[in-house]
């Protein structure tokens, strides 16, 4: 920032200070920050048991400590106008005295717990306190002496703000089993926002002491990949020391490792179903890791199936879409049904003589018949009719990841709204199709060819659906190339049989328009538009469709 941009920014600061009212009242202040967390509080009760504040991972803790220095900032500034308020000498001794004696008390509780979790973890001090959650977790505690001043002042219009910070301080030290084991505090089924919240805090530690407990087995790869009947001491010592904390050793093909697998592992408590079913995706993929290692399948190619159809479960019912949670277990969704269908190195879905292998036309019939789920049957039945039709298909050949998240999404019934990678896209919602209609009249009344001249090529393929939807062959034909016959194109009964458009990106431009799941059965999955440009007369370009696959 150079000094003209820090002036200016002074500037307005200062004009925003000049607005702010002389004389602020401090009571009034913090009524409004309760009456904020009251009504936050409300909007997140759910209709069954809260979440124990015990299950808040170090990340809520440390920004729930930024939140009150931002308040213990706003006290301050009162207590030194002595307009506002005055304290006597021995009311802020007393004040001082009663911090002091619960700062001593909460760190001599604060390192009695840190001990614990570390004996039980068996991790040497020097390395434990190395780990990130942990510290984290010191520097805000030893960095409390420095804040007195601003912890008091919160204090002092909360009786119970210092006793609620330890409390969530040392609750925040569970040890990976200690946190499962508070599952059992619940009488009935967990809902999914309970059970989604307590495995993001659980997830948050277990997998860093996962990592660490991997870290130790880089010296022994070469006794564990021999198999051996005993281990070293040491090592099955590690081993068991996991175990306690339901971490799963596991090989992955290339190199062993501990996962968290508190839900599927042989001793997983009997308690654990008291989480909600469609969670489980998020806990699966928490002990499987990626089911593609290498550009090949982990498992078979029906374990992995099966467990796509947990991921499913769990990406149909979270509809917090922008956490890093859900967007890697999207991408695992989609890379591996992918990987599934197109085949792989190892496991190709075709003979050397380019025949289609029968395990894998059974396979298709599984998924289409709804064996592994309902995201991918429309797309397993198209792939399998084509291929018994014409011994190839086009829908296989060109399937990308999108395709298949379009399978969740008919699921979840979402609008389709814009692509991640900022091509043109647009929802066909009744105003849409209203402003089609209009575009439409206008041209059956005009024929003015340079209506269509200055269409973009998302409004040529909105006019084509609305036109061939109603029948109207003659329009729709002015919108294809001359080598293209509207009469070997299917056909359909109107434009709201169409869920979106969006334009892919790629060497050619084409538009694919998505098809409402109603409609499935009729037009198929999709409708895809090539489209090519036009020379008019005077020179300018527009485009035409050239060609359209189902």
């Amino acid at each position: 920032m150079d000094d003209r941009q820090f002036e200016k920014r002074m500037e307005l600061l200062k004009k925003s200070y000049d607005r702010m009212e002389s004389q602020l009242d401090p009571e009034a202040v913090f009524a409004q920050i309760e009456a904020e967390n009251a009504t936050q509080q409300g909007q997140e009760t759910v209709t069954t048991q809260k979440p124990p504040s015990r299950w808040q991972k170090p990340a809520v803790w440390i920004a729930g400590i930024a939140s009150v220095l931002l308040v213990g900032v706003l006290v301050s500034s009162y207590l030194i106008n002595p307009s506002t308020f005055v304290q006597t000498a021995e009311q802020e001794q007393e004040q001082e005295k009663a911090y002091d004696e619960w700062l001593s008390n909460f760190t001599k509780e604060y390192k009695e717990k840190r001990e614990q979790m570390r004996k039980e973890l068996d991790i040497p001090e020097e390395e434990f306190s190395e780990i990130t959650f942990v510290q984290t977790t010191d520097n805000e505690v030893y960095s409390l002496p420095k804040r007195k001043e601003l912890f008091q002042g919160v204090q002092e219009r909360n009786n119970n703000h210092l006793n609620s910070l330890a409390e969530n301080t040392l609750d925040s030290l569970q040890t990976p089993r200690e946190q499962i084991q508070l599952i059992e505090t619940y009488g009935n089924l967990m809902s999914f926002e309970e059970s989604y919240y307590f495995y993001s805090g659980y997830s948050y530690s277990a997998k860093e002491i996962a990592n660490y407990y991997s870290n130790k087995l880089v010296q022994y790869e070469k006794v564990l990949s021999q198999k051996p009947k005993s281990l070293p001491a040491d090592l099955n010592k590690l081993i068991a020391t996991a175990k306690e904390q339901y971490l799963e050793l596991q090989y992955n093909g290339q190199s062993y490792s501990f996962r968290p697998n508190p839900v599927f592992g042989i001793d997983a408590p009997e308690y654990i179903e008291r989480l909600h079913p469609n969670v489980l995706g998020y806990f699966k993929y928490l002990a499987t890791g990626s089911l593609l290692v290498g550009g090949d399948l982990l498992y078979s190619i029906e374990d992995s199936a099966t467990i796509l159809r947990l991921y499913e479960k769990t990406l149909v019912a979270d509809k917090s879409t922008e956490t890093d949670n859900f967007n890697v277990l999207k991408g695992e969704f989609e890379n591996t049904w992918l990987a599934i269908f197109k085949g792989t190195e190892t496991n190709p879905i075709r003979t050397k003589t380019g025949q289609f292998k029968p395990e894998y036309m059974d396979l298709l019939t599984k998924i289409a018949n709804g064996g592994y789920g309902e995201a991918m049957r429309k797309t397993a039945q198209l792939i399998l009719e084509e291929i018994k039709l014409t011994g190839q298909s086009k829908t296989l050949e060109q399937l990308t990841t999108y395709d298949i998240w379009m399978g969740i999404l008919y699921l979840r019934e979402d609008t389709f709204i814009q692509t991640d990678d900022g091509t043109t896209s647009m929802e066909i919602n009744e105003g849409w199709i209203e402003q089609t209609k209009s575009l439409y009249d206008e041209y059956v009344k005009t024929k003015n060819d340079a209506i269509i001249e200055t269409l973009n090529p998302i409004n040529i393929v909105s006019l084509f659906l609305y036109a061939n939807g109603i029948g109207d062959r003659e329009i729709a034909q002015r919108l294809l190339t001359d080598d293209l016959d509207i009469n070997t194109v299917v056909q359909f009964d109107g434009m709201e049989n169409f869920k979106a458009l969006y334009e892919m990106g790629g060497s050619s431009l084409s538009i694919r328009a998505i098809v409402k799941g109603a409609a499935l059965g009729v037009i198929g999955q999709q409708l895809s538009f090539e489209l090519t440009p036009v020379v008019t007369e005077n020179g300018e370009q527009h485009y035409l469709i050239s060609a359209i696959n189902e």
